[in-house]
């Protein structure tokens, strides 16, 4: 999971439109995640993937040429993409 400073606010990314606003914290570049443009890099260089599944926005993106060992899935088309957010997750409850 990624959060982003957007209008000075720290967002975690719940799906679809739906966003938790996180407390503020300090950061520095070891807690900042690649950007969708060196994502797939980064994530070859820590991961070693050998499958990626994608939805067609993302699959629109990926510099799959950097990274020809992985076999590229495209994910089902979700009908209802603002509904596919996930519930807050408390931890052990």
């Amino acid at each position: 999971m990624r959060a982003r400073r957007q209008g000075g606010r720290l967002l975690l990314h719940r799906g679809g439109d739906q966003y938790l606003e996180l407390p503020d914290v300090a950061t520095g570049k070891e807690s900042i995640s690649p950007s969708r443009d060196t994502r797939l890099r980064w994530m070859q260089s820590v991961i070693h993937c050998t499958h990626y599944i994608a939805g067609a926005g993302e699959m629109q993106y990926l510099k799959r040429n950097e990274a020809p060992e992985i076999s590229f899935v495209e994910r089902d088309v979700i009908d209802d993409p603002h509904g596919s957010w996930v519930p807050e997750f408390v931890p052990g409850g």
